[in-house]
């Protein structure tokens, strides 16, 4: 830890502050760009399902479509989050760009090879496939590919600067023990929003005033989406699971603030998030399948309560993990034990199946959020674990303005 003598006092944005500035613009870029990751990897999966059904076509489409127009907004968004950080934390901005210099080229590259299948396989969408649909899958495919590079260099210098490797070259420094764990674990997240996101497009619009022709798609779109939402959010725990004990291998001091610490606040938020997702879903899986066996009355009584008892386990790590496990095994028998496809707008009211949509889209963007704000607060104080603290920042900057005077 760099040391040079007293502490000064902190410089701050007004109001908002320097973390919370450089944070706002960070979840705002965060979003979009989860989703166009998880929907630049399904628009190539739906177009080969397109073969044979005409929705998954439409399907691919629509998340290309929604792909290109956010994608201008999140790189803004991105843009004035990398200025902040220039501006406001110089240090640990500069010494992490030095020291992954060589990753941060090639998952540049690999961004503008993206760029390159991703803008002719969206504009030229009917002309490609015209001439080889194959072709165009590949395209589709390719822009897909060459985005995880850059994903996956980011998140290597997101889980350095909580586990840092203090031995090897560039490379090594992005094998800490939680860059897989952390990978993994934020690509279903990236699934889980948008899958539920689709659901909710697909809820809104299929009790929408339109043309009734297109209610079976919209049907389609609220189905297919919930069921990704849906595995994607039961595989969360097993992800969140192995990366929590990595975290523990590595940082045993960062999980604990996090349990027991002055950021366990943001526990109690998100197994809040928690609870009512599991809630709401349950309901809407009810409401999405005609459900089978003697059992399913228990299950309406036992799964409140367990949503309700691991409510109160925040802070008790074993009792939550083996309530979030039991609330994952009853919805899993939920599922197996029904039958049916998306509701029918004859068969079901639009209110209660449209806001449990919306709903949930929302909740699982708040989780998503939550998860990663838990995760940078529990540096603190320091913004490389180990290496750099908060207080180097201001330092840096009391000895820029003295050389200024």
């Amino acid at each position: 830890m760099i040391d040079y003598g007293t502490v000064l006092p902190a410089i701050q944005i007004p109001l908002l502050g320097n973390s919370a500035a450089v944070g706002l613009f960070s979840l705002l870029h965060i979003v979009p760009a989860a989703l166009s990751v998880a929907f630049m990897l399904m628009a190539p999966v739906f177009e080969f399902r397109g073969r044979t059904d005409p929705f998954d076509r439409e399907l691919a489409l629509l998340v290309t479509r929604f792909t290109v127009v956010v994608f201008s907004v999140s790189t803004v968004l991105a843009v004035i989050m990398v200025e902040l950080m220039i501006g406001l934390f110089p240090v640990t901005t500069m010494w992490m760009w030095n020291h992954f210099r060589v990753p941060i080229l090639f998952g540049a590259a690999s961004f503008m090879l993206m760029l390159l299948a991703l803008y002719p396989y969206y504009h030229f969408w009917e002309r490609l496939r015209a001439t080889s649909i194959t072709f165009h899958m590949i395209l589709g495919a390719l822009a897909a590919f060459f985005m995880l590079p850059w994903v996956f260099m980011l998140d290597g210098m997101g889980a350095f600067m909580l586990t840092p490797v203090q031995d090897g070259g560039t490379w090594e420094r992005l094998l800490t023990p939680t860059w897989l764990p952390l990978v993994i674990h934020r690509m279903v997240g990236n699934l889980m929003i948008a899958g539920y996101t689709l659901a909710a497009y697909g809820a809104w619009r299929v009790w929408s005033p339109g043309k009734p022709a297109l209610q079976p798609y919209y049907h389609h779109l609220l189905n297919r989406g919930w069921l990704i939402g849906l595995v994607a959010f039961l595989l969360q725990p097993f992800t969140g699971l192995v990366y929590a004990l990595a975290i523990h291998r590595a940082a045993p001091d960062a999980q604990a603030s996090i349990i027991a610490g002055p950021y366990a606040p943001w526990l109690y938020v998100q197994v809040l998030f928690l609870s009512l997702f599991f809630l709401g879903n349950d309901v809407l899986t009810k409401r999405m399948r005609t459900l089978t066996g003697n059992r399913q009355r228990w299950l309406d009584i036992g799964f409140p309560v367990l949503a309700a008892l691991l409510l109160f386990s925040a802070g008790y790590p074993e009792l939550q993990r083996v309530c979030v496990y039991l609330l994952v095994g009853v919805t899993l028998w939920r599922v197996a034990t029904s039958v049916g496809k998306a509701p029918t707008e004859s068969a079901l009211s639009p209110s209660p199946v449209r806001s449990l949509a919306i709903g949930l889209a929302l909740l699982s963007v708040l989780l998503y959020l939550t998860m990663g704000v838990m995760r940078e607060s529990s540096r603190r104080p320091d913004t490389v674990r180990g290496m750099i603290s908060l207080q180097d920042e201001l330092r840096h900057q009391a000895r820029m303005e003295g050389a200024l005077r």
